[in-house]
């Protein structure tokens, strides 16, 4: 119990920037996650779902290359993500677990990098849970991607804890599911390019400066 509220008064004491990192890092800014350089000359919007397949497939066959475009400055991403498929994780909570802890990573991290491999984490064949799976990933399981991932142990140890405190997956992912299903195809994942909305796992890449 004195861990936990030790952990809470860290977090509420965690300065100005409380809720939000610092941008050519690593960005979480209101409901999005803002990856790479914002001045990149590659600007994506990009949905997701911790549990859903597709997104898993995109990421595990994409990711490598993403990665690279985010490290040599090419690419920036607002990534949303959403959680429409959470009522089918083991746990019921999986997504906006997920979430949580992919944002305190980032706030925590400061680092593109860092955020990006903990979503590929994520989303690796042998850690993303399967809808209606018999389990999905623990708190403690999240935080152990995390410190493969290269977060620091204040994050670590705020994944654990699991308090929605300074970020609230639940309505992150709510706030992000309207904006999602405005465009033509509210499928995951998906990419926006100028406004345009394309599927995920289509060639979108090409069409973005390498």
């Amino acid at each position: 119990m004195l861990m936990a509220l030790g952990l809470l008064a860290a977090v509420l004491m965690w300065g100005p920037g409380v809720g939000r990192a610092y941008a050519a890092e690593a960005s979480p800014a209101g409901d999005v996650l803002s990856i790479g350089d914002p001045a990149a000359p590659g600007q994506i919007d990009l949905y997701l779902d911790p549990l859903c397949p597709y997104s898993g497939k995109m990421v595990r066959e994409q990711g490598a290359e993403i990665g690279r475009r985010i490290e040599t400055g090419k690419l920036h991403i607002n990534l949303r993500l959403v959680n429409f498929l959470e009522k089918y994780s083991a746990s019921g909570t999986y997504d906006s677990r997920a979430i949580y802890a992919a944002f305190i990573v980032a706030d925590h991290s400061k680092s593109s990098d860092i955020t990006w491999r903990f979503i590929e984490q994520i989303f690796a064949a042998d850690q993303q849970p399967k809808e209606e799976g018999p389990t999905d990933l623990s708190n403690d399981q999240l935080a152990g991607l995390a410190d493969r991932a290269g977060a620091p142990s204040s994050a670590q140890d705020m994944i654990k804890l699991g308090l929605p405190i300074p970020f609230d997956g639940h309505a992150i992912a709510a706030n992000n599911l309207p904006l999602l299903r405005q465009l033509p195809d509210s499928g995951v994942p998906m990419v926006v390019i100028d406004g345009e909305s394309v599927d995920g796992n289509s060639d979108w890449l090409d069409r973005l400066p390498r």
